[in-house]
């Protein structure tokens, strides 16, 4: 035990892992010019171990970036908060550790629990939810029924392993039918700049009947199908998280450069609906939305290419994250720890000079 601490509060661990953050990250900013930025950070920055082809022919095993975090954050805490001795000449040090830990920290809690997506809003409309970021889904409901309908959810989590030869078949007692998966890839290409998932699925009558296949791609339109007499919509689509409260879009501004079409400000004026109550308030690209742990931030607007009367939707960046103030918290503690270092350092040196003087 011994041994293993002072292999892993030790300097020269340190360095190494340091040297590894910024090869992943150069290798990883690498990558992600030709296949994006979702697929660099799964395989060089969310993943345990990965294997980097040097040239596209020599494979290169290196550790993912999951794993140099957490070695950094175990380094950090035993040979930066532990190990030393604890004077108050090393308390800004000491600090500055402190703060880096908790950056780390904040990391691991966003990335882990926290929720991010958006919501797109033509002026009149309202939303109670929004779609995720990174999660997917797949949405099986009957179509041209009046009233509410029902729709029943496979979660991402239960279909994204079925890629290569594996398969799963999933069922529901109110639908007619079995639905089986397979074939799933998490980034195949839709246009020449975006690649979305795609997964193929064939619809099984129960308990017989003439199998349907179908191929399900995000963000298109749903798959339809005819059975028992009855019409169903299969949708491969972004997961979708409920709001506590409700949006509405009152009114979108979208001011241009003069003469150019870039954009100088936009912003949505929004009433938030909650428990009956309506609030307003006003969205900017510096100005988010705060409540209830929720934080709505003005991210874009559309069509491209919009004319000056055509009317425009905006899209808001809905971000639901525990660790939200964390990041703040530990720049002011590293900002506190650098003052206190520095200031002693400062103070020695001045008494050190006046010491000199003197004699």
């Amino acid at each position: 035990m011994r041994k293993a601490f002072r292999v892993m509060s030790s300097y020269e661990l340190s360095c190494v892992l340091f040297l590894l953050l910024f090869v992943l990250t150069l290798l990883g900013t690498l990558y992600q010019v030709e296949h994006g930025l979702y697929q660099a950070q799964q395989k060089y920055f969310a993943s345990f171990f990965l294997i980097h082809w040097f040239l596209g022919v020599l494979p290169i095993p290196l550790p993912g970036g999951y794993l140099v975090m957490g070695l950094t954050f175990v380094s950090l805490l035993l040979g930066g908060v532990i190990r030393p001795r604890k004077d108050w000449r090393r308390l800004g040090i000491l600090l500055g550790h402190i703060g880096i830990l908790m950056l780390l920290a904040g990391a691991f809690v966003g990335y882990h629990y926290a929720q991010s997506g958006s919501v797109t809003l033509y002026e009149g409309e309202s939303a109670s939810e929004f779609s995720s970021e990174r999660d997917w889904e797949i949405g099986v409901r009957e179509t041209g029924t009046a009233g509410p309908v029902t729709e029943y959810i496979i979660d991402g989590s239960d279909f994204q392993p079925l890629h290569g030869g594996r398969s799963g078949t999933f069922y529901f007692a109110a639908i007619p039918f079995e639905l089986m998966l397979t074939g799933y890839d998490p980034a195949a290409p839709a246009t020449q700049e975006v690649v979305l998932p795609v997964i193929h699925a064939a619809v099984l009558p129960k308990p017989t009947g003439t199998a349907q296949e179908v191929v399900l791609r995000a963000d298109s339109e749903p798959a339809r199908v005819d059975v028992e007499g009855k019409s169903y919509a299969i949708e491969l689509r972004r997961g979708r998280w409920p709001l506590p409260f409700m949006i509405r879009l009152d009114k979108f501004t979208r001011e241009l450069h003069p003469g150019t079409n870039q954009p100088k400000l936009f912003r949505s004026d929004v009433t938030k609906i909650e428990d009956g109550i309506e609030q307003p308030a006003r969205i900017s690209m510096n100005e988010p939305l705060r409540h209830n742990g929720y934080t709505l931030y003005q991210s874009s607007w559309g069509p491209a290419g919009a004319g000056p009367n055509d009317r425009l939707y905006s899209t808001l960046a809905v971000v639901r994250n525990p660790a939200d103030k964390l990041p703040l918290w530990s720049c002011l503690v590293i900002t506190l720890g650098l003052t206190v270092h520095l200031g002693q350092k400062l103070l020695r040196y001045l008494l050190a000079q006046r010491v000199k003087a003197e004699a």
